[in-house]
């Protein structure tokens, strides 16, 4: 027979059954089949180039309870059981108090920085994307602005009225997503003439101090540990026909799963799946997974809050000196 050609029904009724006793008797053949299959169910996050706009940075901070989520119960986890009164899989939602409490902010008033502290902007009429640098973005978009390195120039620069940082009080501010590290300006306006003067204090080896409110994104180590107790953690692909075969084969398996959408960029391509470890079909879920190297989120997410919690521990200090 070609392995082209469809297998007989009574081929497939013969499997269909055997399956479902394997399934029955508490091994996951229909997982398993699909981890095999060439569907590309494993979907790992793949860091890309941020360049130096703020909207790139991954909100991770976000994640308990995202604004734009899909599903009703955008404070809950929202999920698939068995449900043995009714002998059926259907729909289920839960309260996770510790996915609440994954973000943080704190807010410094008052912070000083010296220009070249600043690594990005909120907005730009240049694709902010594009640029590594602002001193990139300055050199190509508007070489006109650091024709000259002169005090003077730098002057002008920094006089520009949409500079708001300066220009006005409490307007603009300055942000850092700790797991990114970077110093960004929350503008509304005057990137170009900012970047020149940066561009231009550089050169002249001349300081220019600012100041306004600076707000820290970070990570709650404590929360993290919490869930991943509670649950095993792992990235999938949220196409249709890889996450529609994890569904039939997770009903099939009769395990309970919940599942949550990724911050953007992440949250198209990718999801994010909570498995229960006090239960035994979910829990044995999750050690497969783990085996077949699925990206473990909570691992992930328990390194970024690592990085975070350094980063703002340095800052308190530097805030204290």
């Amino acid at each position: 027979m070609s392995i082209d050609q469809p297998l007989p029904f009574w081929r497939r009724a013969g499997t269909f059954l055997w399956d479902s006793v394997r399934e029955d008797c508490g091994y996951p053949a229909t997982l398993m089949k699909l981890i095999k299959s060439p569907v590309k169910l494993n979907s790992p996050i793949q860091e890309t180039a941020k360049g130096i706009g703020a909207g790139a940075v991954v909100r991770w901070h976000e994640f308990g309870s995202l604004i734009y989520e899909r599903g009703i119960y955008r404070d809950k986890l929202n999920g698939w059981t068995h449900c043995r009164t009714y002998g059926r899989y259907g729909s289920t939602s839960i309260e996770c108090a510790p996915l609440l409490r994954v973000g943080s902010e704190m807010q410094i008033e008052r912070w000083r920085c010296d220009i070249q502290q600043v690594d990005g902007f909120a907005a730009s009429k240049s694709e902010l994307k594009e640029f590594a640098t602002m001193d990139d973005m300055v050199e190509k978009n508007s070489p006109e602005m650091i024709d000259e390195i002169s005090p003077k120039k730098l002057a002008k620069n920094l006089a520009w009225d949409e500079i708001r940082i300066i220009s006005y009080v409490d307007h603009d501010y300055f942000a850092t997503w700790a797991w990114d590290g970077r110093v960004f300006l929350m503008n509304s306006g005057g990137s170009h003439h900012f970047a020149a003067a940066k561009y231009i204090a550089a050169r002249l080896e001349q300081p220019v101090e600012l100041t306004g409110t600076y707000k820290i994104y970070g990570l709650c180590e404590q929360a993290i540990t919490e869930l991943r107790r509670e649950y095993g953690m792992f990235v999938l692909s949220h196409e249709p026909d890889a996450w529609l075969g994890f569904n039939e084969a997770m009903a099939r398996f009769k395990a309970t799963y919940y599942w949550k959408t990724l911050p953007r960029p992440h949250n198209h391509q990718r999801c994010a799946i909570f498995l229960p470890l006090k239960e035994k079909r979910s829990a044995m879920v999750a050690r497969i997974l783990k085996e077949n190297n699925f990206q473990d989120l909570g691992a992930y997410l328990a390194g970024l809050a690592a990085q975070s919690q350094a980063f703002i521990n340095m800052s308190l200090r530097r805030n204290d000196g």
